[in-house]
């Protein structure tokens, strides 16, 4: 039996119920999605309840995570084959979390580097989730929205609370935004530029709006002050540029590649045999503001556990451990590792290390696989490669609740082949049935 509604037969009725159901679940899961990637930049709370420098923040504010977790698991519930197909293709990055959760039996605090694995392993399932759930362009558009929001935020910040919005003490007249620091500021608008761009790009009917928000990103980048964003920026920006060349045709592609070979050459020559020529250029000073003392003081404790490391994330949190050490030798509370890859080793060590950097180097192969087709090289690759660049001043690799890592893991997802999945994809039946 059917009943007409309006003009609309039973059946009709009930599937656009379901279409308008579906609708409102797409959009609250947006708004999730948007307000755990906001979490994870680590933005404005931080800023307001947690003393700089500190090496961990107040139980509530960890507590804040765990509804962002449980839906994140939710999701994965309720849309199983994309979301199993995406975890089994991102194997490589899941090894150096699995090594993270394996460092408690070796760790010098226990519990806190279990309770942080935990944390990595849902801030990295959250991002492989985020890779399954949307295709390449929503993908960059949900980003971009997240990214846009946090550079509004950055603004008012600056211009109607400058005691917090803008540096005094160290670089007075900086501006940090929602952050702490500069550095914070300049690297989060560097990417969220280059995913402007790439807006732009897949969604030219509103490359207006993302357009605004590019010159608002690279703003915020110059009022920062910081090279190594400025660098960043011109990475991504150029890189796209430079990308869109190449893709032109060999006769213009080949020789571009031959150049950017030799400056990049270049550029490594000049770091080491002329480092104050070179970071002069650039207003830095070889020792890349201390962060070379950092290194050398770091490498003695590296030498006590070379290869499993002290334990996932918790040589910084022991003030009487190893990290004393470290803090009497540079002669200031240093938070962190200031280098991704040291990070990593003194977290899960040079097995860790290893680990990671053939899921990077996986994914960066990936990316280069798609440097011919269609539009993701343009964030793919260029993001791969700033990510890179970052991790060499930065402790940004395999870090829980961090935005730089969700981005990066997210983006290694999608290479790797997570997307979303219809019925007919993943049983090969004729069903061409939605993914719910």
């Amino acid at each position: 039996m059917t009943m007409a509604v309006a003009g609309w037969s039973g059946d009709d009725a009930a599937g656009r119920s379901g279409w308008t159901l579906g609708r409102a679940f797409a959009g609250i899961e947006l708004v999730i999605i948007v307000l755990a990637l906001l979490l994870f930049s680590q933005g404005l709370l931080s800023l307001l309840f947690v003393p700089e420098n500190a090496t961990e923040g107040p139980a509530w504010m960890r507590a804040i995570f765990y509804p962002f977790y449980m839906a994140t698991l939710v999701f994965i519930v309720l849309r199983p084959r994309s979301s199993l197909n995406a975890i089994a293709r991102s194997f490589l990055l899941l090894l150096p979390v699995l090594m993270a959760f394996a460092s408690y039996h070796w760790s010098i605090m226990p519990d806190a580097s279990f309770r942080r694995a935990i944390a990595l392993f849902m801030t990295t399932l959250f991002a492989i989730y985020l890779a399954s759930r949307y295709d390449w362009a929503d993908f960059i558009e949900v980003l971009a929205a997240t990214f846009a929001l946090l550079a509004v935020m950055s603004f008012l910040m600056a211009v109607l609370m400058p005691s917090k919005g803008i540096m005094h003490e160290i670089y007075p007249g900086a501006w940090a935004g929602i952050w702490y620091g500069k550095n914070d500021l300049g690297m989060n608008m560097a990417k969220g530029a280059h995913l402007f761009l790439c807006a732009m790009i897949f969604r030219p009917k509103r490359a207006w709006l993302w357009g605004g928000f590019l010159v608002l990103a690279t703003l915020l980048v110059l009022l920062s002050t910081s090279k190594t964003s400025l660098l960043a920026l011109l990475l991504g920006l150029g890189g796209v540029g430079a990308l869109y060349v190449f893709r032109r045709g060999p006769l213009i592609g080949i020789p571009l590649v031959y150049f950017a070979v030799v400056f990049g050459v270049g550029i490594v020559l000049g770091v080491e045999y002329a480092p104050k020529f070179m970071f002069g250029l650039i207003g830095k000073e070889p020792t890349l503001t201390g962060r070379t003392d950092i290194w050398e003081a770091l490498f003695t404790q590296i030498k006590d556990h070379p290869w499993f490391g002290h334990g996932y994330a918790v040589f910084w949190l022991d003030e009487t451990g190893p990290a004393f050490w470290v803090r009497q030798r540079t002669e200031w509370l240093v938070p962190t590792a200031h280098n991704g890859w040291l990070e990593t080793w003194l977290s899960i060590g040079l097995v860790g290390v290893v680990l990671f950097a053939i899921a990077y180097v996986s994914t960066l192969i990936a990316a280069l696989r798609g440097l011919l087709r269609g539009k993701a090289a343009y964030w793919a690759l260029i993001s791969t490669l700033v990510f890179l660049l970052f991790s060499i001043s930065e402790s940004n690799i395999l870090q829980q609740n961090n935005l730089g890592w969700v981005l990066f893991a997210a983006t290694a997802a999608k290479l790797f082949g997570a997307r979303p999945l219809s019925f007919k994809e993943a049983h090969h039946h004729k069903s061409a049935a939605p993914d719910l």
